[in-house]
Parts: structure tokens; sequence; C-alpha cells
């Protein structure tokens, strides 16, 4: 069971990297979208950023939800152990 919480844990925080930094990306597309453009090779113009920048917002939200949980329940198990 630990195990399994711990590789969670480990994606949780893998997924939540990624996708912050897509967000970041995605966001500068946005408003820089030729540098971003230019840089990816056309594959992320205005368009295709905000689409992927506004379908990112519920999965952020969720993984960072999980991170914070994750992040208090260690803390609150520090502070009171049983």
């Amino acid at each position: 069971m630990m195990h399994i919480l711990e590789l969670t844990k480990t994606l949780t925080h893998i997924l939540l990297t990624i996708v912050i930094i897509l967000f970041i990306v995605t966001g500068f597309g946005i408003t820089n979208f030729r540098i971003v453009e230019s840089l990816t090779l056309g594959i992320l113009s205005k368009p295709v950023s905000f689409q992927v920048h506004t379908n990112l917002t519920i999965p952020l939200i969720i993984l960072l939800l999980l991170h914070m949980t994750f992040t208090l329940s260690k803390k609150l198990r520090k502070q009171h152990p049983l």
C-alpha cells in the first residue's frame, strides 16, 4: 500500500511539473506567438497554444490540489504522530 502511495506522489509531482512547464510555454505562446512558433518549428501556433493552455487548466488544478494534499498530510503526520 505504501509503495502505491509513494508512486502516486511521485507521479503527481512529475505530472505537475510537466503541466506547469507546458502552461507557461503555451501562455508565452499566446502573447509572443512569433517567438514560440519559430522555436517549436510551427507546432505551437497562437491558436494551438491557446487551445492547449485552456485545456490544461483543469489538470493543473487537480494536480495542484493533489500535491497540496500530499504535502499537508505529510506535515500533519509529523506534527501529530499516532
